[in-house]
């Protein structure tokens, strides 16, 4: 360029734009240019601007330029320029020209402080800072340069009160975040609520780190979100920190750890391992909480409360968690990282086991990679796995019921198999577990002290049946449980270093014992559990083992049947048995009188030093008045008594003495809580005579039947007692079921004809699915066959299909939680039956079937969609409509109404409509599955209704109009009454009427209506056929004529399940059948022998079937229809 021989600002801008510092020294030395002068440039945007030479030179980046301006004198680097005002340092730190915002801050210390004046002079107060600019910019250099002068204030604001912070905040420049918020000070709490309220998490995970006091600090957003779950995939250990402590799931109180009420769920959600939290992080964090100072006197405590918080879906923090957290939790909580041991004192103590109940949380992987073939599970795997898991259903049964198990399983196996490539991974097969058992199994461990006891507990099961005695479980191996000893602390303070032997077994229901005492079971229940216990020993037996200890404590149910367990004193055959007893159930010929000193000598030499050294088996084997049992420690030893030999005579009278106890009430001999005969009662166990046994068994024992198998049972001579396969083939628990069988399968079917009407219902409904043609077509059948012959379809003018609930679902805080979920479909279900069944009983006396105490909820249902119609809680509404106290006669008019609605819903549509207003976005599959089968069962559940306004017209038979509109016009007025008083407006929640294209009437939304109504013109008349009629008379009589669920029950092995009508299960046996009850009011003896029985229970069968088929021929019996109950057998 060429210089003019009169110079003006422009030229000295355009020297600097060209980089020539030799013009701007000519231009300047001339003297007639001010320096500090402003001139006008055209930016990059082609707009007309004005600059000072300074801000220009740092704009364009000309370093030198800017060095030879700022060593003049008089500049003025205050000077401000351009339509935003700003000064050559905000130019400069714009552009992140860090070289030259160096420059201006190391030129001079005087230049220094005028430009830190530069930043913020009282002149721009209000107007963007430098400090902002760069913030907004992201330049992190050149904000730390500046923060590394004193008197930068990061809390200034601009004219719209936004501060440097604020600005690196919204445009999302982190590292400028935290070096802002590190000079802060008191206000950084402000720019947290500013981060919330963005809902820019990452910058406040990044503030959160500098927070020095984190008191009343604010732990959720807006929405009452906890910060932690906001804020997860930006947590570090710090930040995690500050809002962990503030929102912790329990506190201490009195020197105790409870539960705080009103916390967020932080924890949870932090733990959670859906939520993008660093493992590092997490696990970090627990360990620092556990570490905390104020916890130090309780940590393992702590660590328990941690682990089994919920979260707010009522799920443990050990199940939601990432595997490798869970796995610190089981390994500092768990026994042998894997066992967690029960609370309280151990179930059973003995001097030579503990007996502790306990979940596996690691049996679920194990028995994957026992059972997979190859790397993945396949279905029979799955199914042995559901074995041990306790899923399977008794193998016991017909070759039908098998092929039915069978199936169910390989379904089952499809269901969870996602991919359906025939294979289960350990993924799938642990969401499986964990949908059905929470990846854990209840188990008992038994620790055991003697290492001859322990193996002979595993040698004695090798080859046995589970079904009859107790399996073991997989576990860790036998080092790992002595590995894991020391530290392992019991209720009750025993040494389990002296108990190094343990077994694994699935947990019982209860012991035969808590059984006879706390369920009180009757004869026909204590003939069924003898059963299984007399089976247990015969596969003993078979197995040439003798039990030795049968008693009512060495018996538990598992599942729904019962095992022999402490095998430790089994014996094969010919081996001496009395090692190991409870002299309560031994026979005589266990029991010695010592006759002389000598014998005395050598049985105290024998159990020398036992007395001071194990009191209790001191207690057991001392002589009592000269009476012992025939025991041991060594057989090899010299002993005054021969030892007796195994057999299963043995068993045999113990199981006597068993059966005697359950049948009479009292112990054969007393005794003590060992079951160990009483000191003054040790002659009598070993000096019983025949006659003697024979007089106690006929004082006691009414039943001749339970007389003649305990004559049997317990005998003096072991030669002349009966084995226990003749035990089964006693008459006790044998019935002759020839005569019988074909009595009961008439009534077999005649109530199944009545039960496949019902399963049609349940499959028209299952087709309904949407709202195609077919749909709808199928949709008026089903209407049709569950209520609408009752009425024609012009005649239909108000809704009457709808359901009951427990509480208004349209107010605030019903509560959430899947329980509650469950419990509103169960009583949605249940009560409908529960009305029909009650409302006979109430017309008698005219009173209320519903309790003013006990309000319910009336919800009409959208038949089209299947689902309950809930108001929403904006809506101003008069549903549901709320029911306190009704007439029986109307609810004898709504109970099969109630019963239509339930037959209409959709299972799928109505439990997530339901969750929806309990809180659950998202049910889980076995919510929906309960629910779905649930509703099922109640849509083929019978119920008996009695029907005021329609009694007489059923009763009279006739297929004449006349009856129909009998039964039309009092049900109708019923309803109309009813809806009238409750819904004047005739709004029905927003249902409106439509037709199918064969005229029949439905209730659906508007928009529902409007696509039916499209698909199809709107009669003008729909008229009544006459077979429509004669269906009205067909259904109520078949709806009177349901009969009481019952179960016809003949409880024996081997026997055949007919499911007919429902619920009622005829239960018809070949071998081994139980003796038949057949009526409440009238009992057969035990005593009456087989043929007598017989004939009665024909006589009974006969009557009640003619009561049944009474009904089809004379309905009007005494002016009532009377509720039948087809089979009423005990």
């Amino acid at each position: 360029m060429e210089l003019a021989s009169e110079y003006s600002v422009e030229d000295l801008l355009a020297a600097v734009e060209a980089g020539r510092l030799d013009h701007m020294q000519a231009i300047l030395g001339a003297g007639r240019v001010d320096v500090n002068a402003t001139g006008r440039i055209v930016d990059a945007f082609g707009d007309e601007e004005t600059r000072t030479t300074l801000a220009y030179a740092c704009e364009r980046g000309r370093i030198d330029a800017v060095e030879l301006l700022l060593s003049r004198d008089d500049i003025q680097v205050n000077s401000t320029c351009g339509e935003n005002g700003w000064s050559a340092l905000m130019f400069a730190t714009d552009r992140d020209h860090m070289e030259r915002t160096s420059t201006f801050l190391s030129v001079s210390l005087s230049l220094a402080l005028g430009l830190v004046r530069t930043n913020w002079p009282n002149d721009l107060t209000g107007k963007r800072s430098a400090l902002m600019i760069a913030s907004e910019r992201g330049h992190a250099e050149v904000v730390r340069l500046l923060m590394g002068h004193s008197g930068v204030d990061v809390n200034l604001a601009d004219a719209d009160g936004r501060t440097a912070i604020m600005f690196a905040i919204e445009f999302d420049h982190m590292e400028v975040v935290g070096l802002l918020s590190e000079h802060a000070g008191e206000k950084i709490k402000k720019y947290i609520d500013f981060a919330i309220r963005h809902d820019k998490y990452e910058a406040l995970a990044t503030i959160l780190k500098y927070i020095e006091n984190g008191n009343n600090m604010r732990y959720t957003n807006d929405d009452g979100k906890p910060l932690v779950e906001c804020c997860a995939q930006y947590l570090g250990h710090k930040a995690a920190m500050k809002l962990l402590i503030l929102d912790m799931p329990v506190e201490i109180q009195d020197g105790n750890f409870v539960q705080r009420k009103n916390h967020s769920y932080s924890w949870s959600s932090f733990m959670d391992a859906t939520h993008p939290v660093k493992l590092n992080v997490r696990l970090s964090c627990l360990q620092s909480i556990l570490n905390e100072q104020k916890y130090e006197p309780c940590t393992e405590q702590l660590l328990r409360e941690l682990a089994f918080a919920k979260d707010k879906h009522d799920r443990e923090v050990i199940q939601i968690t990432d595997a490798s957290t869970r796995k610190y939790f089981y390994d500092h909580l768990f026994y042998c990282g894997r066992y967690e041991i029960f609370d309280g004192p151990p179930v059973h103590v003995s001097n030579t086991a503990v007996v502790v109940m306990a979940y596996d949380h690691g049996i679920c992987v194990q028995l994957y990679h026992k059972y997979k073939n190859g790397s993945t599970l396949d279905v029979n795997g799955f199914i042995e796995c559901n074995k041990v898991l306790g899923r399977e259903v008794s193998k016991f049964g017909t070759k039908k019921d098998k092929k039915r198990e069978g199936e169910k399983w390989n379904a089952e196996f499809q269901l969870w198999d996602k991919d359906s490539n025939g294979s289960l991974s350990e993924d799938e097969f642990l969401r499986y577990c964990a949908q059905y058992c929470g990846k854990k199994l209840k188990v008992a461990m038994k620790f055991m002290k003697n290492s001859d006891e322990y193996q002979r507990e595993i040698d004695n099961r090798e080859g046995l049946d589970n079904s009859f005695v107790l399996s073991f479980l997989p576990s860790v191996d036998q080092s790992a449980f002595q590995a894991n000893l020391n530290p392992l602390k019991i209720h009750g303070g025993y040494p389990m270093t002296e108990y190094p032997h343990v077994m694994v077994m699935p947990a019982a229901d209860r012991s035969l014992e808590d059984i006879y005492l706390k369920e009180r079971p009757g004869e026909n229940e204590q003939r069924i559990l003898l059963q299984q216990v007399a089976e247990g020993l015969q596969h003993l037996h078979k197995n040439e083992l003798v039990h030795g200890d049968v008693k009512k404590l060495n018996v538990i149910r598992v599942g729904h049947r019962l095992k022999l367990i402490d095998l430790d004193a089994a014996t094969d055959f010919r081996d001496p048995v009395g090692a190991k007893f409870s002299s309560g159930c031994l026979p005589p010929e266990l029991f010695y009188k010592l006759e002389s000193a000598e014998e005395i000598d050598l049985h105290s030499n024998h159990w020398a030093n036992v007395e001071s050294t194990n009191q209790e088996l001191w207690q057991k084997v001392k002589p009592k008045g000269n009476f012992v049992v025939k025991s041991y420690r060594h057989k090899e030893d010299e002993l005054p008594y021969t030892l007796v030999k195994a057999h299963p005579s043995l068993d045999v009278w113990a199981f006597g003495a068993l059966m005697y106890k359950m049948c009479s009430g009292e112990e054969l001999v007393a005794t003590d809580k060992n079951q160990d005969v009483l000191d003054d009662k040790i002659e009598q166990a070993a000096t019983w005579t025949q006659e003697h046994l024979k007089t106690r068994i006929h004082n006691k024992i009414g039943n001749c039947h339970v007389r003649d198998l305990l004559e049997k049972l317990l005998v003096v001579n072991p030669d002349d007692r009966i084995t226990m396969s003749g035990v089964l083939e006693h008459p006790y628990f044998k019935v002759d079921p020839s005569g019988i069988t074909d009595k009961f399968q008439e009534v077999i079917d005649k109530v199944i004809e009545t039960n496949a009407n019902v399963l049609q219902v349940d499959q028209k409904v299952d087709r309904v699915i949407d709202l195609s043609n077919e749909h709808l077509k199928q949709l008026s059948t089903t209407k049709q066959d569950i209520m609408r012959g009752v009425f024609q379809a012009t005649e239909v003018i108000i809704p009457t299909s709808f359901v009951i609930l427990p509480m208004d679902l349209t107010k605030e805080s019903v509560g959430n939680g899947e329980e509650k979920l469950d419990s509103l479909f169960k009583f949605m279900c249940t009560k409908t039956i529960d009305f029909s069944l009650s409302v006979a009983k109430a017309m008698k006396s005219d009173s209320a079937i519903i309790s003013t105490g006990d309000p319910m909820f009336l919800y009409l249902v959208d038949e089209v969609e299947g689902t309950p119609v809930i108001p929403s809680s904006s809506q101003t509404s008069v549903y549901p409509i709320r029911i306190d106290t009704q007439t029986p006669q109307f609810l004898a008019v709504a109970a099969p109404f109630l019963q239509a609605g339930l037959n209409l819903l959709h299972g799928i549509k109505t439990v997530t409509t339901l969750a929806k207003y309990i809180g659950i976005s998202n049910p889980t599959n076995s919510v929906v599955d309960n629910a779905i089968k649930l509703l099922k069962a109640t849509k083929m559940k019978s119920s008996v209704v009695n029907f005021n306004v329609v009694h007489l017209a059923v009763q009279a038979g006739s297929q004449s109009p006349k009856l129909v509109q009998r039964i039309r016009g009092a049900a109708l007025r019923e309803l109309e009454l009813f809806f009238k008083e409750k819904d004047s407006k005739n709004t029905y929640a927003g249902l409106q009427r439509t037709y199918t294209a064969d005229g029949h009437a439905l209730w659906t939304s508007p928009e529902n209506a409007e696509k039916i109504n499209m698909g199809k013109p709107q009669p003008e008349t729909l008229t009544a056929a006459q077979e429509q009629s004669n269906s009205i008379v067909k259904f109520y009589k078949e709806l009177l004529q349901v009969h009481d669920d019952k179960k016809i029950e003949d409880n024996t092995p081997n026997k055949e399940l007919l499911q007919v009508h429902n619920d009622m299960k005829i239960e018809v046996n070949t071998p081994n059948e139980e003796l038949l009850r057949v009526h409440e009011d009238k009992k057969i003896e035990d005593c009456t022998p087989n043929l007598t029985r017989k004939k009665e229970d024909e006589k009974e069968i006969e009557k009640r079937s003619c009561a049944l088929m009474e009904l089809d021929t004379n309905p009007s019996k005494e002016g009532r229809i009377e509720k039948v109950c087809t089979c009423e057998l005990m």
